[in-house]
């Protein structure tokens, strides 16, 4: 027999395909958001391309949809995956499970998603990250783990993420771990994806960010240490060479109050430096000046003693080692009264 809500489904699929496209049995959408079902719709169409579960009361259930390529399952009833949840998902590409109840996901329980592109674990249960889980995503490109109590990241954790980097395949590129519990950065586990341009640990309890936390990440581009309310101290070579970042955005940390003078070091293509929200009350001049592609510093809403931290900018500098900027946006709170405030500092 067909469930109560599979059935509603089966016969709003072929009487009324006018409503929507992705109710049509030639679409390659079908849209099941908001039913309420306990068990997976049927029949679905086999050329099924982008299945939409979000809002539902469902638990793990097996599929075989060989053409689906996207999948929502968000906001359903999942607590846990078994071993090969997915594995009849063979050209799976995008897997949205945010905002479940997930605390537990078996060895194995992507087995068989040798084509995910995109994995979203958001606004789970999950404690920790076992090594076990990526063995089965060597394309993996995107992983989205906000909002999950993970206090600690193994060493190993990504270990398999970067696998096919060095056959020349796309390997890990953006990884989300914001609003978790890590207390440290955890440097070892990112060193293994050798090709993560994007990472993003905002709101996190760090209270410092140690010397060499985030060295040698040769492709990063974007870093997000944003909305933390632990972090005091951002240490000598803290950030080291990085020769892709542009954009670095450490802001709304109500009690960061330090930033060494040589705490990026080597890091040739910084364009952005975003230091708005914090608890700064000047900023040195080589901090700026060991940056030779900058062309913005954000300063706003830092309680800034502006004799001390732009006398130096209108300065005439000493002929040094340093490739100087050609010219650098500072940028302090709209309402300061420095006279050096708006200008724009030639160097």
């Amino acid at each position: 027999s067909i469930p109560r809500h599979s059935l509603f489904f089966a016969l709003t699929l072929f009487a009324l395909p006018f409503l929507h496209v992705s109710l049509s049995l030639s679409a390659s959408t079908v849209d099941c958001n908001n039913l309420f079902l306990t068990q997976l719709p049927s029949p679905l169409p086999p050329d099924t391309h982008t299945l939409r579960l979000q809002s539902n009361l469902l638990s793990p259930q097996a599929a075989s949809l060989p053409s689906l390529l996207s999948l929502h399952l968000e906001e359903n009833q999942l607590w846990f995956l078994p071993p090969a949840s997915f594995s009849s998902l063979p050209a799976l590409q995008e897997l949205f499970l945010s905002h479940n109840r997930l605390f537990y996901l078996a060895p194995g329980a992507f087995s068989g998603l040798g084509f995910l592109l995109r994995l979203h674990l958001n606004n789970n249960h999950l404690t920790s990250i076992e090594p076990r889980w990526f063995t089965a995503l060597p394309r993996l490109q995107v992983l989205m783990l906000g909002g999950n109590p993970v206090e600690v990241l193994p060493d190993r954790g990504f270990q398999d993420l970067g696998s096919l980097r060095s056959l020349g395949l796309d390997s890990l590129e953006s990884l989300s771990f914001y609003d978790n519990l890590l207390t440290t950065v955890p440097t070892q586990a990112l060193r293994r994806l050798p090709g993560l341009k994007f990472l993003d640990l905002n709101k996190n309890p760090l209270s410092v960010v140690q010397t060499g936390d985030f060295r040698d990440l040769f492709h990063l581009t974007e870093l997000g240490l944003n909305n933390m309310e632990e972090l005091v101290v951002i240490e000598r070579a803290a950030m080291e060479n990085l020769p892709e970042l542009t954009k670095l955005e450490i802001t709304n940390n109500p009690r960061l109050s330090y930033i060494h003078p040589r705490a990026f070091l080597r890091l040739g293509r910084l364009e952005s430096l975003m230091l708005n929200s914090n608890a700064l009350s000047a900023l040195h001049q080589h901090t700026v000046l060991s940056l030779p592609s900058l062309r913005e510093v954000s300063l706003y809403s830092n309680p800034l003693r502006c004799d001390c931290l732009f006398r130096w900018v209108a300065e005439e500098q000493p002929r040094t080692d340093i490739q100087m900027p050609q010219a650098v946006v500072v940028k302090p709170d709209p309402g300061t009264t420095c006279p050096a405030a708006a200008r724009t500092c030639w160097f």
